[in-house]
């Protein structure tokens, strides 16, 4: 048996108490961050968990019919091989891996193995052009790269960084091949599967210190280039919070829709399940499909599910009735959840949609936790382990129901789930003040202590002296079934003053025209307080995204503005006062 560390005994005590504690009154008052020095989650822990044990870890299907369960103890021996691969290929510790991967049984090895051999793991998603590789070969100081065979070419194509590196790893199906062409001081791509030819059993050599990095994840940069953030080997037993907040048990099948290049996938698919010693389940697929996802949803009885607001808009005209699931749980990240989705939600499945808060630079932090009451349109209460007010600008705390930003304290202590630092110096002075971590989210809390978000503050604006919270008209307009996708922005009415403005995908069955333009206008006028109602729509064909899919708020602005400079208005583009009379008709009706 593996014998368990003195820190890592600290982290299984603190872990069995998240599993058993009896109400969130009660997780809040005893939750206390342990103190540990040396640590290294996938030795100390993991195999741990996993020695000898039979249970699935993963169970992996794509939609073409492929199907993968491994348990526990081949996740051990599997990623044991891996960590010596890197090893003998030259992975020093502290060396920079990216992996730039789908979903797969080999992402989650060799995140195991990174982690056990001292490596650093940096996910990047699979939409990365070669110039996006080579910004962050170069940036991340990365010394490996890890990809699938068919994001191979974009790898060779990232030029000069390519001789930054030590390593390449390709991982390909059986019957494929992985091939290179010898180029001076760059490495030749090695083969994943010759982990095979190397021992199941793994001595690690050098001390983990809990300090020391473990991950770094690109920002999506919906408003700037992408951030790197930096969380060290103690970070996993900071998501011990979003454990709690999934309602994780060791007997779950837990599925978290994401993609593998982003820190949610770390949190939802790797990290909090393994945590508990449940299940963890993930699809592979080219698109997302509702009916396919389903289906998987319920021949693997998925009982534990995290769905983003925009896979809900999906299910949401799909008939839940002809299934038999086993679901008992859900919950919702990333995008805030509008009540109107929320009730569908509950409608589809009988089950509370519980939402939750979190960042890349933390774990969650804010939820709706097991058994709490929920409030529609908040985001939940401050996650055990946390202490999180609303601030002003000056740092002072604001009076329930006013707006202000999330801030988290790191003084008297820094919560193990916090970022260690950007790798900016200038932006870790922009964060890090005065003994609070400063999100860039803006939001209120009620005399509850429950917190309704309101927006990023690069993106709430003040219209005619009130504050526009875009996503808050969004969440309004989204409601009408016409809309597949809205975004909100500032712009300048023809009197010269600020007034918001609203981007529309339709649903396909839809057209974008001048009817449909009144139909939304009189429902925005039902709908909307008249100060935040927006006065011009613009249809488009799809929005501009990150690679994360999270809408370009600054490029619509730009887009717009670039309109105003050349007097000209978009080939769909409608305004309130062009419907003056058909509106004012209505309304004495």
């Amino acid at each position: 048996m593996k014998e368990i560390t003195h820190d890592a005994q600290k982290f299984f005590d603190l872990r069995d108490f998240i599993l058993n504690v009896e109400s969130y009154e009660d997780a809040v008052e005893s939750f206390k961050w342990p103190r540990i020095t040396k640590f290294n989650w996938a030795l100390d822990v993991f195999d741990v968990i996993a020695e000898g044990n039979t249970k699935p870890a993963l169970i992996f299907s794509d939609v073409d019919g492929g199907e993968e369960i491994v348990t526990y103890d081949e996740m051990m021996k599997c990623s044991n091989r891996v960590a010596n691969l890197l090893n003998d290929i030259g992975l020093s510790k502290g060396d920079r891996v990216m992996l730039m991967m789908d979903a797969s049984v080999e992402i989650y090895v060799l995140f195991l193995g990174i982690m056990k051999a001292g490596g650093v793991i940096i996910p990047a998603s699979t939409l990365l052009s070669p110039k996006d590789v080579s910004d962050r070969i170069i940036r991340g100081d990365v010394k490996f790269v890890a990809a699938h065979n068919k994001y191979v070419e974009r790898v060779d194509e990232a030029g000069e960084a390519l001789y930054r590196l030590k390593g390449l790893i390709c991982i390909k199906p059986d019957h494929e091949d992985c091939e290179c062409e010898t180029k001076e001081n760059i490495p030749c791509w090695i083969d994943y599967n010759d982990h095979l030819k190397y021992d199941e059993v793994f001595e690690s050599n050098f001390i983990t210190f809990s300090s020391d990095t473990l991950f770094m994840f690109f920002t999506s940069g919906t408003t700037s280039k992408p951030k790197l953030v930096m969380h060290p080997h103690h970070y996993p037993l900071g998501h011990l919070t979003t454990m709690y907040w999934l309602d994780l048990k060791p007997d779950d099948v837990h599925y978290n829709i994401s993609s593998p290049g982003w820190a949610k996938f770390i949190w939802s698919s790797f990290l909090a399940p393994w945590n508990a010693g449940c299940t963890a389940f993930t699809l592979k697929y080219n698109q997302f499909d509702p009916d396919q996802v389903l289906d998987a949803m319920e021949k693997y009885k998925i009982t534990s599910l995290c769905a983003p607001l925009s896979v809900w808009k999906l299910f949401g005209n799909r008939d839940f009735s002809k299934y038999n699931f086993s679901l008992k749980k859900m919950v919702s990240a990333g995008e805030p959840v509008n009540p109107e989705i929320s009730k569908m939600a509950k409608d589809l499945t009988g089950i509370e949609l519980r939402e939750g808060y979190g960042q890349t630079e933390t774990t969650a932090m804010v939820g709706t936790f097991p058994g709490m009451k929920i409030k529609p349109g908040s985001i939940g209460k401050v996650a055990p382990g946390y202490e999180v007010k609303i601030l002003n600008a000056r740092l002072d705390e604001v009076k329930p129901g006013e707006d202000g930003q999330i801030c988290c304290a790191t003084y008297p202590t820094k919560p193990l789930g916090l970022l260690t630092s950007y790798e900016d110096a200038n932006r870790n002075k922009d964060i890090f003040k005065g003994g609070w971590y400063l999100t860039g989210d803006t939001a209120f809390m009620d005399e509850e202590g429950y917190i309704n978000f309101v927006g990023r503050v690069d993106d709430v604006f003040k219209s005619l002296d009130y504050r526009i919270s875009p996503f808050e008209v969004e969440s309004e307009i989204i409601e009408n079934q016409a809309i597949l996708e809205v975004g909100v922005i500032p712009t300048v009415d023809i009197k010269d003053r600020i007034v918001p403005k609203a981007f529309i995908v339709l649903n396909q069955e839809y057209t974008p025209n001048r009817k449909m333009a009144l139909e939304l206008f009189r429902f925005i006028r039902d709908h909307i307080a008249p100060y935040k109602r927006p006065r011009s729509i613009e249809f488009m064909d799809e929005f501009p995204k990150t690679i994360s899919s999270k809408v370009m708020r600054k490029d619509l602005r730009a887009y717009d503005e670039m309109l105003k400079k050349e007097g000209k208005t978009g080939e769909f583009e409608f305004f309130e006062s062009d419907f003056a009379k058909e509106l004012n008709l209505r309304r004495r009706k």
